[in-house]
């Protein structure tokens, strides 16, 4: 079910009706100003409690999420909306000078190591040459558990510890361009699981126009079920720094074929063409790229 673009959702729900401490009574908005109860299947007995569920993406966009008591929260933001806990990706596209992509994986896994010592839990996750798409690319996933706490140890260890420094130089040297993006994982898609050999990977960016995060976030928690017959999903990502408004998806495939062949099946599924047609006009820009693991990579 795809709702209006407006989430004015509360327009579905009789306004003269609240929900408070477990029975329904009338509003003023009633018109006789009568607050009896309205009778329930339990009379005047308390309803009983019922075991607490997590709180999915839909109920998150319809009401806002859950606070530590029950209630539901206001004023959050689009990343509290979207995501949960505080786990952040770091999307690292970096262009290597022609001819020296060995000589950086050497430098780069040097760095990555120092970065592991210096902010424990940082994990090198993805690790990716481009094929098809800006050639001479490679594309780097780091995972921070602890989001922006370690994201702060990264910054003090680039900034004081003189063996990371030392190693980022180094990696740095066979580099043009180098672009970083900080994301949080959609809570729909899940966090990206280390996969065996061997998959060729589609990096999949999207610029959205801003303010539209939120009924992007509502189409895909409905579209992305067609996507997950062929345990393609990978991850969802959505930009906290750096190009706002930036939203990654990565998909694995065994082949290119393969990936032709199940694109082709997910275009035969009814209700994948709705996913397709309400998220397009919500874009400013996309890019496809073809990506393969290197030694790195827990993405295989």
């Amino acid at each position: 079910m795809v709702f209006p673009r407006s989430l004015a959702v509360h327009r579905l729900i009789p306004r003269r009706y609240l929900l408070n401490s477990g029975r329904l009574f009338a509003s003023d908005n009633r018109g006789d100003g009568d607050k009896t109860p309205i009778s329930t299947p339990f009379g005047d007995k308390k309803v009983p409690e019922q075991p607490t569920k997590p709180q999915g993406l839909f109920s998150r966009i319809l009401s806002g999420p859950l606070d530590g008591g029950g209630q539901q929260a206001q004023h959050q933001s689009h990343s509290k909306l979207l995501a949960v806990g505080d786990v952040i990706y770091e999307l690292q596209t970096h262009d290597t000078i022609g001819g020296q992509k060995d000589k950086y994986l050497k430098s780069y896994k040097r760095y990555a190591d120092e970065v592991s010592a210096a902010v424990p839990g940082a994990e090198l996750f993805g690790s990716w040459a481009v094929i098809y798409g800006n050639q001479d690319q490679m594309v780097n996933l780091w995972r921070y558990p602890n989001g922006f706490a370690d994201i702060d140890k990264h910054i003090q260890a680039l900034q004081q510890k003189s063996s990371v420094k030392t190693a980022e130089l180094e990696y740095a040297a066979v580099c043009g361009r180098r672009r970083t993006v900080v994301t949080k994982p959609f809570s729909y898609w899940g966090e990206p699981k280390p996969r065996e050999p061997s998959h060729v990977y589609d990096l999949r960016s999207y610029v959205l126009k801003p303010g539209s995060m939120i009924e992007w976030g509502n189409a895909w928690s409905k579209g992305i079920t067609y996507r997950r017959e062929y345990n393609q999903d990978v991850g969802g990502f959505f930009s906290q720094i750096g190009q706002l408004y930036m939203v990654f998806h990565i998909w694995a495939y065994e082949s290119m074929v393969s990936r032709n062949t199940t694109r082709q099946h997910t275009w035969s599924k009814p209700g994948w063409d709705t996913t397709v047609s309400y998220t397009v006009p919500l874009i400013t820009r996309m890019q496809s790229r073809i990506l393969v693991p290197t030694e790195l990579s827990k993405l295989k």
